[in-house]
């Protein structure tokens, strides 16, 4: 009887063991994707494939930057904003900080730019989060894409 009984507690004792062991090997494997679900109809890329087109599928040039620097006081700044040579479309730019409008270009044509321009409310010293947005248009008017460029507009005296 007593080893039928060492036996038992044996037995049970593996069982909790197995299901300890599934239990916590589950769970490791979801936790490195407890908070966001991975799509799994996405696949290992292997580079842009041949896509079928008009023969418009041209990518379109941004310039960025990290930083810009304006003098406190002024509505005439310095700046280098342009539309790349390589672009076959015109740029429209507004140019905000901390998300206040301070500027909005024509449409440019590519290989020109802006090296000097008027903005609408002169800023104080300090550090602002500036965004440059460019839109994108055909000739014809219709807009194509557009991106914002994100960097910090830092103003100091002169």
């Amino acid at each position: 009887m007593k080893r039928k009984k060492t036996f038992l507690i044996i037995i049970l004792f593996m069982i909790l063991l197995l299901i300890a062991f599934i239990f916590l090997s589950g769970r490791q494997k979801k936790a490195d994707n407890l908070l966001l679900p991975i799509d799994k109809l996405a696949e290992k890329w292997k580079g842009n494939q041949d896509l079928p087109s008009s023969g418009e599928n041209k990518e379109i040039d941004i310039p960025g930057f990290r930083t810009l620097v304006f003098y406190t006081n002024r509505a005439s700044q310095k700046v280098n904003f342009y539309n790349p040579k390589e672009n076959d479309c015109l740029f429209r730019l507004t140019l905000y900080a901390d998300d206040k409008e301070l500027w909005q270009s024509g449409y440019i044509q590519p290989d020109d730019g802006y090296y000097d321009i008027e903005i609408s409310d002169p800023l104080e010293i300090g550090e602002y989060a500036g965004k440059l947005l460019y839109e994108c248009y055909k000739n014809d008017g219709i807009q194509l894409n557009s991106a914002v460029v994100s960097f910090k507009l830092i103003v100091k005296g002169q």
